[in-house]
């Protein structure tokens, strides 16, 4: 047994060895103090409660931001004589007059004029740029402070619609981010706006201060712009999004037909549909402050579809070069079965997709009850799981050969010569065939409606191919078989010239040539 002393070392040195990945990822590792700032983080215990008030105080040589907290303690944040202080406690070093300095005093001089709900929405954001060496680490020890503090509850900035402007008055158009530079500054001298001053107008649109959830199962047209609070989303916003001081949010089952922009937050996905793209501005985790948007969000969008793809069909068509090239028998038998039972392929894959889960814990019961086969239950699984993979994956691959051969047999019967018969070129045309579908998606997915069923009608072809591949491998024994499955006559007749060429029974009769009439010939006399 070991000694009491002992396990406590062992549990600090774990303890150690689990925060130290964390606390690197955060700090510099390089720094002095970087040690010394992570065991305190450490055994600090983090508020849990919420902020219900704040002060700001200021003086030749400190300025101070102080939290007040529903259960009457304090976290206190200052600048003071060239030393960063957090609770009392030095995190770092600053220069006098300095870019940390700087961006401490702006964000102070912002925060005293605010609410405590609006101030913990502003620290938390708060990233100042242009820092090197220790500043950049004290830096980092207090946004991660900061980042730790919550409004209390019951003190948010309840929703609450923003009136209109009147003509002439201040506009924010968000029906497009292709001018970031431009509408960041507007976004943020927005946000400065409080009681009557706060007027302005969203084209084809709605803005929203505080906090501000679209239900699950309402739909919002038009775009959505959410000023110092959340946009949670659990139903539908036909449009862009936009949070200036706070979080987008696309929870699962919600649908955003637009583009997300988070200026002052970050964008959470968690399990929604964002049909645009996802941009942040001044976000608190990364602290970026230049545009991160490609130039037009439905370009940006289509050329990211476009790279998957295009990824998608090198890879298939790289494992489908080297099937040719290692397996090249079998994947043909594999593809002759799917040129003569695509009915009967096409069954069997529905039916072993039905089969596939039932299957695998079958066999992982069955060895379990054994005291043998209990141990062979890890091999199993990966074993089986590979076998679908590669038989889903294989037969796929065969579509596209079967599909290439066609295309090729049925141009070299047009009498065509200009043709390449080789697994190589059947497999290219066929996935390029199975992909057209997918690359009008890439072009025109965005169109509202008819996207939806390109997308709907790609994935159903796609799903139909794999379903028939999978089960032209099950039929033929993943190309084992010492021919196709499903051939009704004599193998001598399938040869590619009969098949393709001439009718598959047999050619065609021809009249035979009339027979001529010899003269008989007549015989010598005996010879006396």
């Amino acid at each position: 047994m070991f000694a009491p002393k002992s396990r406590a070392l062992g549990a600090l040195f774990i303890t150690f060895v689990a925060a130290t990945p964390l606390a690197a990822a955060t700090r510099d590792p390089f720094s002095p103090d970087a040690a010394v700032s992570f065991f305190r983080d450490l055994f600090r215990d983090a508020p849990d409660v919420g902020a219900k008030d704040h002060m700001v105080a200021t003086s030749s040589d400190s300025r101070t931001l102080t939290f007040k907290l529903d259960d009457g303690s304090e976290i206190t944040l200052s600048l003071a004589g060239g030393r960063v202080l957090i609770d009392g406690e030095q995190a770092g070093r600053y220069i006098p007059g300095g870019a940390l300095e700087g961006a401490w005093q702006e964000l102070l001089a912002d925060l005293a004029r605010v609410p405590t709900p609006l101030a913990v929405l502003r620290v938390r954001s708060w990233a100042p740029t242009g820092l090197v060496g220790e500043e950049k680490t004290a830096a980092s020890a207090l946004r991660r402070r900061l980042a730790g503090i919550t409004a209390a509850t019951g003190e948010a900035i309840t929703p609450q619609p923003i009136p209109g402007a009147p003509p002439g008055g201040l506009t924010v158009d968000i029906r497009s981010f292709n001018d970031l530079r431009t509408l960041e500054p507007t976004l943020w001298r927005v946000s400065q706006l409080t009681g009557p001053d706060l007027k302005l107008a969203v084209p084809d649109g709605r803005a929203y201060l505080g906090h501000f959830s679209v239900g699950t199962g309402d739909e919002q047209e038009g775009h959505l712009l959410v000023l110092h609070g959340d946009a949670d989303i659990f139903g539908t916003v036909r449009g862009n999004v936009v949070a200036v001081d706070g979080d987008v949010v696309v929870h699962a089952g919600a649908t955003i037909t637009g583009s997300v922009l988070a200026v002052g937050g970050r964008v959470q996905d968690a399990g929604g549909d964002i049909r645009g793209a996802v941009l942040t501005l001044s976000d608190p985790e990364t602290a970026t402050t230049a545009p991160l948007a490609p130039a037009s969000s439905t370009a940006g969008t289509a050329l990211r579809r476009g790279a998957g793809l295009a990824g998608i069909f090198l890879s298939l068509m790289l494992m489908g070069a080297g099937m040719v090239a290692f397996a090249k028998r079998q994947i043909e038998v594999v593809a002759d079965t799917v040129g003569h039972s695509f009915g009967r392929a096409f069954l069997a894959g529905l039916l072993g997709q039905i089969l596939v889960v039932p299957t695998f814990g079958m066999i992982i019961v069955g060895l379990a009850l054994t005291v043998v086969g209990i141990f062979l239950v890890p091999f199993a699984a990966v074993v089986y799981t590979l076998l679908a993979v590669v038989t889903l994956v294989g037969g796929f691959l065969a579509v596209a050969h079967a599909m290439g051969e066609v295309r090729a047999r049925r141009k070299m019967a047009a009498g065509s010569t200009n043709v390449s018969a080789n697994g190589y070129a059947y497999i290219g045309v066929g996935l390029t065939g199975a992909a057209l579908l997918w690359v009008v998606w890439v072009a025109l997915g965005w169109v509202p409606v008819a996207g939806w069923l390109i997308e709907l009608a790609a994935i159903l072809v796609t799903w139909v191919l794999a379903t028939v591949g999978f089960g032209a491998a099950l039929l033929s024994r993943l190309g084992l078989r010492d021919s196709f499955a499903g051939r009704f006559i004599a193998p001598e007749t399938l040869t590619d010239e009969y098949l393709w060429a001439t009718p598959q029974f047999g050619v065609p009769a021809v009249t035979r040539p009339e027979k001529r009439e010899v003269p008989p010939s007549r015989t010598p006399p005996p010879m006396p």
